[in-house]
C-alpha cells in the first residue's frame, strides 16, 4: 500500500494529468485465467457449472487513470478491467459499479469486493469495467460517498481507459455498453447512464442499464428512512454522507460541533479516512443515526427546503430524467438499508415522464438488502445477455457442466421438453428477470413437460434431483 501512495503522489505532482480524462497511468495484467481457473471461480461463488458461459480465457488488468475530483481538478482513480482473450470478434462493454465501501483496500484494485464478477462477464465475451470511484482503491483523498457526478465521471473515465487497452490489445469493441450496479452502485448506475445520455452521447451510447436497490431519491425516500427516530441497520452511512457532502459543497457546517453532539464530534471523523471499514463506524454509532445530530441543526434542516444539507441531497437525486435506453430496476421489499420506495419513486417518475423502456422487478418480498444482491446481479447480467451481440461462434446455449444432465429438445419451438433424468425431479422454469413461469413438483423419467405457454426467449431451468440442484438454460424459439 505504501508504494501505491508514493506512486499516486508522483503522478499528482507530474504532468501526467494534463492529457485529459481517462488517460491510463498504470495498466498491469495481474491475472491470466484459464477456463479451468474461471470454472473454479464460478464454483467458489456458488454458481453451478453450465449456468453461465465460459467461452474465453481472461486477463485481469489493474488500472489507474486520470479523472476529475469533485471540484473539477485533475486526480486519479483506480479499478479493474477484465478482458476476454483469444479468438474474439467485436465485444460489448459492461460495467459493474460497486456498493458502499469505506476501507480503501476493500475495493477492486486490491482484488477485493465482487471482483470475480468481472471474470464472469469477460469469460462470456464482455469487456468488463469495475471502477473504485474517487478516494477508494488506490485513489487519493477521501471518498465522496453518494456524490452522483463523481460516481459518473470515475465510471466514464474507466470506459475510456478500457477503450485504450482494447485498442492496444487489438480487441474490437462493438459499441454496446451495459451498466449495472447494486446499492450505491445502483445510484452510480443511474448517475452514469444520465451523464452519458445528456452530456456524452457523441462518445458513448448506453444499450441498457440495470440499477439495483439504489438510493435514487436521496432527498425523499432515503432521507425519510435514515433521518427518522427509528433504529437503522447501517447507522454509519449518515456520518459518511455528511463528510462527503461537506467535502463536495463546503457549506453543511462551519464547525464539526455545529452538526454533531458530543462525543461524536471527536470520535467519528478519525474513522472516516478510509483506513477502517464500515463495521467500525457502525459500532461507534448509536442505533438511531439522528441521535448524533445537534437538535438545533436538525430543526433548521427539517424546517427549510433551502438548507444547504437538503440542497446537497437534492443535487444527488438521480431519477428526474427520461432514459431512452432500456432500464431494469431491481429491488426487494424488505430492504432494511435502502428503502424500496426509492425504486417506486424513480420508476414511476420515469414512466410518467415518457421513458419508453422501464421495467421494475421485485426480486423477493421477504429478503433484505444483502440477500437481494445476488439474484439482482445474476438476472441483470442474463437480461443484458439477451441484448448483447456476441461472436457467432458463441451464440446460443453453451454448457460446461460436471453432470451430463440434458434437456431435449433445446432450443425448443413449441410443445414440450423431456429430461435425461433417472428418477423423479422437481422442475422450476424462470425467465431472465427471475419470474417463475412453471413449477412441476414431480417429473418422472421420460415424462414430458409442457412449455407451450412460454414465449420466445431465454429461460433458466432449475432442477432438483435428489440432493443435487442443476441449472440449465432453455431457449424457446
Amino acid at each position: 500500500m505504501k508504494q501505491v501512495v508514493i506512486l499516486i503522489s508522483l503522478l499528482l505532482s507530474s504532468s501526467a494529468l494534463t492529457f485529459g480524462q481517462g488517460v491510463l497511468v498504470e495498466d498491469t495484467i495481474i491475472l491470466h485465467l484459464t477456463i479451468d481457473d474461471v470454472n473454479d471461480i464460478l464454483e467458489s461463488n456458488g454458481l453451478p457449472l453450465g449456468l453461465l458461459p465460459t467461452n474465453y480465457e481472461v486477463d485481469v488488468h489493474r488500472v489507474i487513470y486520470t479523472t476529475p475530483d469533485v471540484h473539477g481538478e485533475p486526480t486519479v482513480a483506480s479499478g479493474l478491467i477484465c478482458l476476454p482473450t483469444g479468438d474474439t470478434c467485436g465485444v460489448p462493454m459492461m460495467a459493474y459499479l460497486h456498493g458502499t465501501k469505506l476501507l480503501k483496500e476493500e475495493c477492486f484494485y486490491f482484488l477485493n469486493g465482487e471482483w470475480s464478477l468481472g471474470v464472469i462477464a469477460a469469460t462470456h465475451g464482455y469487456a468488463m469495467c469495475m471502477p473504485d470511484y474517487l478516494g477508494l482503491g488506490a485513489g487519493p483523498g477521501i471518498h465522496p460517498y453518494q456524490h452522483a457526478r463523481s460516481e459518473a465521471t470515475a465510471s466514464v473515465d474507466i470506459f475510456r481507459a478500457c477503450r485504450t487497452i482494447a485498442t492496444e490489445k487489438d480487441l474490437d469493441l462493438n459499441g454496446q455498453l451495459f451498466i449495472m450496479g447494486y446499492s450505491q452502485g445502483g445510484h452510480a448506475t443511474m448517475a452514469t447512464h444520465r451523464m452519458i445520455q445528456e452530456e456524452l452521447s457523441d462518445e458513448f451510447t448506453v444499450t441498457a442499464s440495470a440499477p439495483g436497490s439504489g438510493a435514487y431519491d436521496m432527498s425523499g425516500s432515503q432521507l425519510d428512512m435514515v433521518a427518522s427516530f427509528d433504529e437503522y441497520a447501517v447507522p454509519g452511512y449518515l456520518p459518511y454522507l455528511i463528510q462527503a457532502y461537506q467535502e463536495v459543497y463546503g457549506n453543511l457546517y462551519d464547525s464539526i460541533q455545529q452538526i454533531y453532539v458530543e462525543p461524536y464530534d471527536m470520535t467519528l471523523p478519525p474513522l472516516l479516512d478510509g483506513s477502517v471499514g464500515m463495521w467500525d463506524v457502525n459500532t461507534a454509532m448509536p442505533s438511531v443515526p439522528r441521535d448524533i445530530i445537534q437538535p438545533d441543526y436538525a430543526e433548521a434542516f427539517f424546517s427549510d427546503t433551502t438548507h444547504p444539507a437538503y440542497l446537497a441531497l437534492k443535487d444527488n437525486d438521480v431519477y428526474r430524467w427520461v432514459p431512452q435506453a432500456p432500464v431494469l430496476f431491481n429491488y426487494c421489499r424488505m430492504d432494511e438499508e435502502v428503502s424500496y420506495l426509492n425504486t417506486i419513486t424513480a420508476s414511476e417518475y420515469m414512466i410518467n415522464a415518457g421513458a419508453p423502456h422501464i421495467e421494475v422487478i421485485e426480486r423477493d418480498s421477504t429478503i433484505g438488502h444483502f440477500q437481494c444482491a445476488q439474484p439482482t446481479i445474476l438476472f441483470s447480467k442474463l437480461w443484458f445477455d439477451t441484448m448483447a451481440d456476441f461472436c457467432s461462434s458463441h451464440v446460443g446455449v453453451q454448457e460446461r457442466a460436471a453432470s451430463s444432465f440434458n434437456i431435449y429438445p433445446n432450443p425448443v419451438s413449441s410443445g414440450s421438453v423431456t429430461f435425461s433424468n433417472s428418477e423423479a425431479i422437481l422442475v422450476s422454469v424462470m425467465d431472465v428477470q427471475g419470474k417463475q413461469h412453471i413449477r412441476a413438483e414431480r417429473v418422472n423419467p421420460n415424462q414430458a413437460l409442457d412449455v407451450s405457454k412460454l414465449g420466445p426467449g431465454l429461460f433458466l431451468v432449475v432442477i432438483q434431483q435428489g440432493n443435487d440442484q442443476i441449472v440449465r438454460k432453455l431457449v424457446v424459439q
